[in-house]
Protein backbone atom coordinates (compact mmCIF):
# COMPACT_ATOMS: atom_id res chain seq x y z
CA UNK A 1 0.00 0.00 0.00
CA UNK A 2 1.29 3.25 -0.94
CA UNK A 3 2.63 5.58 1.89
CA UNK A 4 -0.60 8.13 2.70
CA UNK A 5 0.10 11.37 4.12
CA UNK A 6 -0.46 11.60 8.01
CA UNK A 7 -0.57 14.62 10.49
CA UNK A 8 -0.27 13.14 14.27
CA UNK A 9 -3.65 15.53 16.00
CA UNK A 10 -5.58 15.07 19.21
CA UNK A 11 -9.35 14.58 17.84
CA UNK A 12 -11.75 13.49 20.97
CA UNK A 13 -12.94 10.14 21.32
CA UNK A 14 -16.16 11.24 22.76
CA UNK A 15 -19.00 10.03 20.07
CA UNK A 16 -22.82 10.04 20.23
CA UNK A 17 -24.95 8.29 18.13
CA UNK A 18 -25.48 11.20 15.76
CA UNK A 19 -26.76 9.31 12.31
CA UNK A 20 -24.27 8.80 9.24
CA UNK A 21 -25.31 11.51 6.28
CA UNK A 22 -27.54 8.63 4.39
CA UNK A 23 -30.63 8.82 2.88
CA UNK A 24 -34.14 7.09 3.92
CA UNK A 25 -34.10 3.29 3.23
CA UNK A 26 -37.32 4.47 0.93
CA UNK A 27 -37.24 6.43 -1.92
CA UNK A 28 -40.00 8.79 -3.62
CA UNK A 29 -39.00 8.50 -7.18
CA UNK A 30 -37.42 5.66 -8.57
CA UNK A 31 -35.76 6.10 -11.79
CA UNK A 32 -36.08 3.25 -14.77
CA UNK A 33 -32.33 2.86 -15.01
CA UNK A 34 -33.12 0.68 -18.30
CA UNK A 35 -34.77 3.93 -19.59
CA UNK A 36 -33.05 6.25 -17.95
CA UNK A 37 -29.07 7.30 -18.44
CA UNK A 38 -27.23 6.02 -15.41
CA UNK A 39 -24.77 8.52 -15.76
CA UNK A 40 -26.75 11.39 -15.12
CA UNK A 41 -28.01 9.53 -11.81
CA UNK A 42 -24.44 8.81 -10.53
CA UNK A 43 -23.72 12.63 -11.68
CA UNK A 44 -26.48 13.87 -9.17
CA UNK A 45 -25.41 11.83 -6.70
CA UNK A 46 -21.76 12.71 -6.63
CA UNK A 47 -22.65 16.16 -7.04
CA UNK A 48 -25.09 16.22 -4.14
CA UNK A 49 -21.80 15.06 -1.70
CA UNK A 50 -18.72 17.34 -3.62
CA UNK A 51 -18.30 20.92 -3.11
CA UNK A 52 -15.86 23.05 -4.81
CA UNK A 53 -13.36 22.26 -2.79
CA UNK A 54 -13.03 18.57 -4.09
CA UNK A 55 -10.28 17.30 -6.40
CA UNK A 56 -10.87 15.22 -9.23
CA UNK A 57 -9.41 12.28 -7.86
CA UNK A 58 -11.69 12.93 -4.67
CA UNK A 59 -14.64 13.25 -6.93
CA UNK A 60 -13.93 9.81 -8.80
CA UNK A 61 -13.86 8.37 -5.19
CA UNK A 62 -16.82 9.41 -4.64
CA UNK A 63 -18.17 8.12 -7.34
CA UNK A 64 -16.68 5.15 -7.44
CA UNK A 65 -18.49 4.52 -3.88
CA UNK A 66 -22.09 6.13 -5.01
CA UNK A 67 -22.07 3.47 -8.14
CA UNK A 68 -21.43 0.51 -5.70
CA UNK A 69 -24.52 1.71 -3.26
CA UNK A 70 -26.92 3.00 -6.34
CA UNK A 71 -25.71 -0.66 -7.87
CA UNK A 72 -26.82 -3.01 -4.79
CA UNK A 73 -29.85 -0.74 -3.70
CA UNK A 74 -31.24 2.11 -5.65
CA UNK A 75 -34.28 2.70 -3.76
CA UNK A 76 -31.86 3.98 -1.06
CA UNK A 77 -31.71 7.27 -2.51
CA UNK A 78 -34.44 9.28 -2.55
CA UNK A 79 -33.64 11.41 -5.58
CA UNK A 80 -36.32 13.80 -4.88
CA UNK A 81 -34.32 15.20 -2.08
CA UNK A 82 -31.38 17.79 -3.21
CA UNK A 83 -29.33 17.17 -0.10
CA UNK A 84 -29.01 13.41 -1.99
CA UNK A 85 -29.48 13.95 -5.40
CA UNK A 86 -28.70 17.71 -7.58
CA UNK A 87 -29.78 17.66 -11.24
CA UNK A 88 -28.09 19.89 -13.72
CA UNK A 89 -31.70 21.72 -13.74
CA UNK A 90 -32.07 22.45 -9.79
CA UNK A 91 -28.09 22.22 -8.34
CA UNK A 92 -27.95 24.90 -5.43
CA UNK A 93 -26.32 27.93 -6.34
CA UNK A 94 -22.72 27.15 -5.38
CA UNK A 95 -23.03 24.07 -7.53
CA UNK A 96 -24.19 25.46 -10.52
CA UNK A 97 -20.91 26.01 -12.20
CA UNK A 98 -19.01 23.14 -10.29
CA UNK A 99 -21.76 20.94 -11.40
CA UNK A 100 -20.27 20.72 -15.06
CA UNK A 101 -16.88 19.89 -13.19
CA UNK A 102 -18.67 16.79 -11.70
CA UNK A 103 -20.18 15.57 -15.10
CA UNK A 104 -17.30 15.55 -17.31
CA UNK A 105 -14.80 13.85 -14.44
CA UNK A 106 -17.80 11.01 -14.41
CA UNK A 107 -18.62 10.89 -17.28
CA UNK A 108 -14.55 10.60 -18.18
CA UNK A 109 -14.38 7.30 -15.93
CA UNK A 110 -14.94 3.82 -16.14
CA UNK A 111 -18.04 3.11 -14.22
CA UNK A 112 -16.19 0.56 -11.04
CA UNK A 113 -17.16 -0.95 -8.07
CA UNK A 114 -16.24 -1.91 -4.85
CA UNK A 115 -16.68 -5.55 -3.97
CA UNK A 116 -16.02 -8.23 -1.04
CA UNK A 117 -15.11 -11.34 -2.33
CA UNK A 118 -16.42 -10.58 -5.84
CA UNK A 119 -20.01 -9.48 -4.09
CA UNK A 120 -20.65 -5.51 -4.41
CA UNK A 121 -21.98 -4.75 -0.84
CA UNK A 122 -23.06 -1.57 0.48
CA UNK A 123 -20.90 0.92 1.86
CA UNK A 124 -22.24 3.60 4.64
CA UNK A 125 -19.96 6.72 4.20
CA UNK A 126 -20.55 9.87 6.48
CA UNK A 127 -19.02 13.66 5.72
CA UNK A 128 -16.53 13.58 8.37
CA UNK A 129 -15.66 11.41 11.67
CA UNK A 130 -14.17 12.29 14.87
CA UNK A 131 -10.47 11.27 13.42
CA UNK A 132 -11.30 8.01 13.23
CA UNK A 133 -13.99 5.36 11.80
CA UNK A 134 -15.99 3.23 13.48
CA UNK A 135 -16.67 -0.60 13.19
CA UNK A 136 -20.39 -1.73 13.10
CA UNK A 137 -22.27 -5.27 13.66
CA UNK A 138 -24.65 -4.64 11.05
CA UNK A 139 -22.11 -4.00 8.65
CA UNK A 140 -19.49 -6.94 9.73
CA UNK A 141 -16.95 -6.10 6.31
CA UNK A 142 -16.67 -2.30 7.36
CA UNK A 143 -13.19 -2.13 9.83
CA UNK A 144 -12.57 1.12 11.89
CA UNK A 145 -9.70 2.81 10.63
CA UNK A 146 -7.80 6.29 11.68
CA UNK A 147 -9.48 9.16 9.66
CA UNK A 148 -7.06 12.07 11.70
CA UNK A 149 -7.32 14.92 8.61
CA UNK A 150 -11.33 15.03 9.53
CA UNK A 151 -10.32 17.14 12.55
CA UNK A 152 -8.84 19.68 9.67
CA UNK A 153 -12.33 20.21 7.47
CA UNK A 154 -14.93 22.85 8.29
CA UNK A 155 -17.46 20.43 9.36
CA UNK A 156 -15.48 18.37 11.81
CA UNK A 157 -17.62 17.77 14.77
CA UNK A 158 -15.87 16.05 17.75
CA UNK A 159 -18.86 13.88 18.35
CA UNK A 160 -19.47 13.13 14.70
CA UNK A 161 -19.83 9.03 14.12
CA UNK A 162 -18.56 7.20 10.73
CA UNK A 163 -18.84 3.63 9.79
CA UNK A 164 -17.71 3.45 6.75
CA UNK A 165 -16.08 5.94 4.74
CA UNK A 166 -15.02 9.98 5.57
CA UNK A 167 -15.91 11.94 2.61
CA UNK A 168 -14.02 14.51 3.70
CA UNK A 169 -11.44 12.35 4.64
CA UNK A 170 -11.52 11.09 0.97
CA UNK A 171 -11.04 14.69 -0.13
CA UNK A 172 -8.40 15.06 2.20
CA UNK A 173 -6.52 12.25 1.13
CA UNK A 174 -6.80 12.86 -2.09
CA UNK A 175 -5.37 16.40 -2.43
CA UNK A 176 -2.71 15.01 -0.79
CA UNK A 177 -1.30 13.04 -3.61
CA UNK A 178 -3.47 9.72 -3.05
CA UNK A 179 -5.18 8.29 -5.98
CA UNK A 180 -9.32 7.59 -5.76
CA UNK A 181 -8.48 3.97 -5.42
CA UNK A 182 -6.10 4.40 -2.59
CA UNK A 183 -8.24 6.62 -0.66
CA UNK A 184 -10.73 4.66 -0.99
CA UNK A 185 -8.54 1.02 0.20
CA UNK A 186 -7.76 3.66 2.91
CA UNK A 187 -11.23 3.43 4.11
CA UNK A 188 -11.63 -0.17 3.16
CA UNK A 189 -9.27 -2.13 3.06
CA UNK A 190 -10.81 -5.76 3.11
CA UNK A 191 -12.45 -4.30 -0.67
CA UNK A 192 -11.72 -4.48 -4.29
CA UNK A 193 -12.27 -1.99 -6.79
CA UNK A 194 -13.66 -3.12 -9.83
Amino acid sequence: MALLPFTAVKCSSDTDKSKNRLTSSTSKTKIDTKNSDNNKILVGLTSALCNENFCDEAIKAIAILINTDYEVNPDYFDLEDKGVYSSKDNPDNSLKEYYSKIQRIVNSMDKKTLTVNNEKIFVPYSQSSCGYTLDSTDCEYITSVASPWDCFTESYDENSQCIGVSINGINYLCKNGVSAEQALKWYLPEFQIK
